[in-house]
This record gives C-alpha cells, sequence and structure tokens, in this order.
C-alpha cells in the first residue's frame, strides 16, 4: 500500500500511542463520523444522480461465428 508523506506519519504517530490514546482517537474518529453522515444528504434512490449509460453499440466483428480461410 502506497501512502502519501502525511499519511505515513499519522500512521506513525498513531502506533506510538498508548492503548489508552488510540482509543480515545478511534472514539474521536467514530465521533466525528457519525456527524458526518448525519449531516450528509440522504443518498437519492431515484436515478436523479446517477449517469446515464449509453446501450452498448453493437460490434458485428464480436459475433461468434466461425472464421473460414482458404
Amino acid at each position: 500500500m502506497d501512502l502519501k508523506h502525511d499519511e505515513q506519519k499519522l500512521v506513525d504517530d498513531f502506533r506510538s500511542l498508548t492503548a489508552e490514546g488510540k482509543a480515545e482517537l478511534m472514539d474521536y474518529a467514530a465521533f466525528l463520523l457519525r456527524k458526518f453522515r448525519a449531516s450528509a444528504p440522504a443518498e437519492d434512490a431515484s436515478g436523479e444522480n446517477q449517469c446515464v449509460l449509453d446501450k452498448p453499440e453493437e460490434r458485428p466483428e464480436a459475433a461468434k461465428e466461425p472464421i473460414f480461410t482458404e
């Protein structure tokens, strides 16, 4: 896994914490995640925010037909 410099520093700092410090930080991260999810707008299931996929073009060269050669 490739991490950026600041991400590596965060991981290193986290590993150097005591067990109580790690637990406190994880609790705070969970709190922030719940807060973010509560304030984020709910996903709309109607499809308005989704892109439309074009119908795939037909490719005659991909048809499964036997190839005859001389």
